[in-house]
């Protein structure tokens, strides 16, 4: 079914020789997937994303053929990628199961932050996967001149939201310039471990989905999206099962707004701009920030 000389088939007649059939579709953010039926069997069959470039693609297949051989519960390739009506697409399993309660928020999010750190301590072990194309580590971020020039740029058009962008740039600079990041090692992450990405059945984890984000970082580069700045219990939980050193504790909050401010900078040099999420997170403050929980003025 990977063999590319069936790149010429329409889309449906090639459904139809596979004798795959379309059970729901379950939508997805960029990427676009639908329960399918194959050889009577019920899989995930993704579309990716038109722009997604093939790099991207294979780091994401290598990455869950690696994670799936630790034994954790991913979804990782069966059949492809395989191109056809233009775009790339793969097989996967389908991961039974439903999403964590949060009817107790804050049992949740510690759950979650233990989990996280058992994840961590084997993507740790994994070697050969590198960096994920485009994405950079937060010292890469932080110090890059470009978003200096942006930021410049834009302050006539939009001189509230380019305030709060060089406030929290210029602390998120100063709080890491002691830390020598660039010594520190890494893990692959997975980028966004959030309750809708985590799947459970009779009370075991039974799957953990979405590696779009995932690419190498420090390892607290994976509390961003799932602390957000406020989901304490998260980092607390992680650290009952993977202590953290002194440094990561500082790391934690420039991490964070390294990620928004450089998205937010990447809608500059686009010409556009986010619904207004970018400086919302930025304004969060936990007590977890330290020195930097103050209020932007």
């Amino acid at each position: 079914m990977s063999d590319r000389a069936d790149l010429a088939l329409p889309l449906d007649k090639l459904f139809e020789q596979f004798h795959i059939k379309v059970v729901s579709p379950l939508g997805g953010r960029l990427n676009q997937h639908w329960l399918v039926n194959f050889k009577n069997d019920h899989l995930v069959l993704r579309r990716w994303y038109k722009e997604t470039h093939l790099d991207e693609i294979d780091y994401e297949v290598k990455l869950l053929k690696s994670i799936a051989e630790l034994g954790w519960p991913v979804a990782s390739v069966i059949e492809g990628p395989f191109e056809m009506d233009g775009y790339i697409w793969g097989l996967f399993p389908y991961l039974y199961g439903e999403s964590p309660s949060v009817d107790n928020r804050a049992a949740e999010q510690r759950a979650r932050g233990r989990l996280m750190g058992q994840f961590h301590s084997d993507l740790g072990k994994l070697s050969g996967i590198g960096q994920r194309k485009d994405w950079r580590r937060c010292e890469e971020i932080l110090f890059d001149s470009e978003l200096d020039r942006l930021l410049s740029r834009n302050e006539k058009q939009r001189p509230e939201e380019i305030r709060i962008l060089w406030w929290h740039l210029e602390r998120a600079r100063r709080r890491v310039e002691e830390l020598k990041l660039h010594s520190r090692p890494g893990i692959v992450i997975h980028g966004d471990f959030t309750p809708w990405n985590l799947r459970f059945q009779d009370g075991k984890l039974s799957g953990i989905l979405d590696f779009e984000l995932a690419h190498w970082d420090h390892r607290v580069g994976d509390f961003a999206l799932s602390w957000r700045g406020k989901y304490d219990e998260v980092i607390y939980g992680y650290n009952e099962v993977s202590p953290l050193e002194l440094e990561e504790w500082e790391l934690i909050t420039p991490i964070w707004w390294a990620g928004l401010i450089e998205n937010a900078c990447r809608h500059l040099k686009e010409g556009t701009w986010d619904d207004g999420w970018i400086v919302r997170k930025l304004l969060e403050r936990s007590p977890l920030m330290g020195q930097d929980a103050v209020p932007f003025r």
